[in-house]
């Protein structure tokens, strides 16, 4: 067990408390909240990186950003090889984190815009027959969000350690009991973008 597993841990503890904090009806406004917002990110993301990749000002923003970044994380490794971050950028790393940041992107518009939408349904709280159900059902949606936060940061850190299989974050991902289990549950969501 590493420090990723007990942030998995953590996840799951307090979005399950949370889920018994808010109730059930919350918790489904909650979990409708996140599905839509994957579903969401699933379908538009690729427009947001085709315009990021088709626009040569913003990707070469992104380009910026990077190596400034890449040359903070390696700085002694850049002294040695000078071709190293044309190298990172050759296995398709700054892909990747355009990848990456358009799923962020899209997600927290998505997110923000469903919480709006859901938000109006909020007076079903003050239905009587459903109190008594109401925090039950919390601890069970509670868990199921913590499933899918974990699926995500499943999605964010998988392609990093692919790439950096011997750098912290790809060691971690890789010597992780809970990822090793649910790598298997990876529906190959980013085909095609960051091959």
């Amino acid at each position: 067990m590493n420090w990723l597993d007990i942030v998995i841990i953590f996840i799951l503890i307090y979005t399950t408390t949370k889920g018994l904090r808010l109730g059930f009806i919350l918790s489904i406004f909650n979990i409708i909240q996140v599905i839509l917002a994957v579903m969401i990110t699933k379908v538009y993301y690729p427009t947001v990186y085709g315009y990021i990749i088709n626009n040569p000002k913003a990707y070469n923003i992104f380009k910026s950003i990077t190596e400034v970044v890449l040359k903070i994380l390696f700085h002694s490794r850049i002294k040695e090889e000078a071709n190293f971050i044309s190298n990172l950028f050759s296995t398709g790393l700054l892909k990747i984190i355009i990848t990456i940041t358009a799923m962020i992107i899209v997600f927290t518009l998505a997110n923000i815009l469903i919480s709006l939408i859901l938000g109006i349904f909020s007076f079903l709280l003050d239905v009587p027959i459903l109190k008594q159900l109401n925090k039950a059902g919390g601890i069970i949606f509670g868990l199921i969000e913590g499933l899918f936060i974990i699926y995500l940061l499943n999605l964010i850190l998988f392609p990093i350690a692919s790439i950096f299989p011997q750098s912290f974050i790809g060691s971690s991902v890789y010597n992780s009991l809970i990822f090793a289990y649910l790598s298997g549950l990876n529906f190959n969501f980013t085909d095609g973008i960051i091959i």
